[in-house]
């Protein structure tokens, strides 16, 4: 085995926050909104995704990468993927008074928001830009690269969608009773929440699995030998990672 994909922080690790703020503002309204939970104004209702271009890093030896991706001594480690993204979800409400002391819920605010910190790609300094073992190494880890900015695609569908279902749920809801109110902004809160960490948990187990079907041994046997036999995979990134 000579390459792994190497996802630090990722989804596992990822931090999710949820920023629940409510404005305990009562406004009137005209009699005719009275008995209707349609919004009287347009929330802001936007997926906020800070994306990062992959970048290349060449300054790192084999032995180093070996080191990053665990030292296992099955294979030599000539290149290395890493990337990591934060991802926060903020939902807020208002009360709004529609007459007979009830009251429905005016979405003011929802907002998933992902950030991309980290980028990096990895091939060993040893390797010569040009050379077949270095455009064999850059190859593989594009695939990588491929599959994390699926992914990235994948997120922005499932978050435009998340924020599409609570535009149309809050708007379809029957104006509450005063006491339930409360109840009604956590409950709308924790289940929001908790769809939000599904979709992007999913979205990561598919990653996982993409990743996984790159970094196959056919795949590192099929490396291996596309520089023919005496390549730098059998000789210098052998006595480099040593």
């Amino acid at each position: 085995m000579f390459y792994r994909d190497h996802m630090a922080n990722w989804i596992a690790d990822l931090f999710c926050s949820l920023v629940i703020c409510v404005a305990l503002l009562v406004v009137p309204t005209p009699v005719a909104a009275q008995g209707s939970c349609v919004s009287t104004r347009s929330p802001e209702a936007r997926l906020e995704f800070n994306h990062m271009d992959p970048m290349l890093d060449r300054h790192r030896s084999v032995k180093w990468l070996n080191s990053r991706a665990g030292g296992n001594p099955r294979y030599v480690v000539a290149g290395l993927t890493e990337y990591e993204m934060q991802a926060s979800f903020d939902m807020r409400f208002e009360p709004r008074e529609v007459g007979n002391g009830r009251y429905c819920l005016e979405l003011v605010r929802v907002s998933p928001k992902v950030d991309v910190i980290k980028h990096l790609v990895y091939v060993a300094s040893e390797l010569a830009r040009g050379t077949c073992e270095y455009d064999a190494v850059y190859a593989h880890e594009g695939e990588h690269v491929k599959v994390n900015q699926g992914m990235e695609a994948d997120i922005r569908v499932a978050l435009d969608d998340l924020i599409r279902d609570v535009v149309i749920k809050v708007g379809a809801m029957f104006p509450l009773a005063a006491d339930n109110v409360p109840g009604a902004m956590r409950r709308l809160s924790s289940e929001y929440g908790r769809d939000f960490k599904r979709r992007l948990k999913d979205i990561d187990r598919r990653r996982r699995e993409k990743q996984r079907q790159i970094d196959t041994p056919q795949e590192y046997e099929r490396l291996a030998a596309s520089c023919g036999p005496n390549s730098a995979f059998q000789t210098t990134l052998q006595q480099a990672a040593r």
